[in-house]
């Protein structure tokens, strides 16, 4: 970080953010034995690509347009099944509070683009996609070049 004649280097003020705080909390959930039909029809009424599956409010399963789209090849019937047929069992979760860093992490790692979050209990609290952290991320890059901006003539 290069510093001002006369002063010290200037911080970027980036503040630690929590999955909680980042995460919709409008999760479309279903029940496992929910048929496969309606959540297809869950998907394309919420204009969403990810359904939680719970039971208790603590999410078991979760599947997403692509799992039921590559399903289809194997299982032609499946819009009649249970969704539980279909889903991946025990999900990744983030906990509320973890920070940003975890939980972009724990997406790198598990290879995914949504996340359950949930409170202490394991409960359902919300999920944390991809595109919200990368809004964060924008809006903290578009902070720092305001900075950059304001401080060098060449910009």
């Amino acid at each position: 970080m290069s510093q001002q004649p006369g002063g010290p280097a200037r911080r970027i003020p980036i503040e630690p953010v929590e999955a909680e705080r980042l995460s919709t909390d409008d999760v479309v959930t279903a029940d496992p034995d929910t048929p496969v039909a309606t959540v297809v029809a869950m998907l394309a009424e919420r204009d969403v690509g990810t359904v939680v599956v719970t039971e208790d409010d603590r999410p078991v399963g979760i599947i997403t347009d692509r799992h039921i789209a590559l399903a289809l090849e194997e299982t032609p019937d499946l819009t009649e099944r249970a969704v539980e047929s279909v889903m991946e069992e025990s999900p990744v979760t983030v906990g509320a509070d973890v920070d940003l860093s975890d939980a972009v992490g724990t997406l790198r790692e598990h290879d995914i683009r949504r996340v359950p979050v949930v409170d202490d209990d394991g409960r359902l609290s919300g999920i944390l996609s991809l595109d919200d952290v990368l809004v964060v991320l924008a809006d903290e890059l578009s902070s720092a070049v305001d900075v950059i901006e304001s401080q060098s003539p060449r910009y």
